[in-house]
């Protein structure tokens, strides 16, 4: 009987992150980047910039990662940017990021951006395939983005 018994997952609630979660995110950005980690107060900032979006994700009440974008408009149209995405090393593997990635690129594609950037360290390439799999493209390298000999590549994905 126990045979048909499958385990399900933890259950993921993605809402809107706000000044209360920064200690949280400090936490969470330290755990995930070094030399590019946002600072406290780059965090604030970017939680108060009119044009952010921000989310959480919840495993039983604990914040186990988030994700800040930002819209832009230039001449060219209107367009968003993912400025960071966050996962507990303990809750990877369970489709948190792509979750919170999904959920914001929805938000600025309802907000009007037309497409979404991206920089990812070049070795990162967990981070890679995941945002290969939402349908992002590689567009080029960019040299010493994070430090001196410390690489990005640029990703694009089309939202309209």
């Amino acid at each position: 009987m126990l045979e048909n018994v499958r385990e399900i997952g933890p259950r993921v609630s993605i809402r809107r992150a706000g000044t209360k979660d920064l200690p949280g995110m400090q936490r969470l950005e330290l755990m995930c980047f070094d030399t590019e980690a946002f600072s406290k107060f780059q965090l604030r900032y970017l939680l108060g910039t009119r044009t952010a979006i921000s989310l959480a994700a919840d495993v039983d009440g604990y914040m186990a990662g988030f994700v800040i974008g930002i819209m832009n408009r230039n001449r060219f149209g209107t367009y968003g940017r993912i400025y960071t995405l966050d996962v507990d090393e303990s809750y990877r593997g369970l489709g948190i990021g792509s979750q919170l990635t999904s959920a914001l690129l929805e938000q600025l594609r309802l907000a009007g951006c037309e497409k979404c950037f991206l920089e990812v360290r070049v070795n990162n390439h967990s981070a890679i395939k995941l945002y290969e799999r939402l349908g992002f493209e590689k567009k080029n390298m960019i040299f010493d983005y994070y430090a001196p000999g410390v690489h990005a590549i640029k990703m694009k994905k089309d939202l309209l």
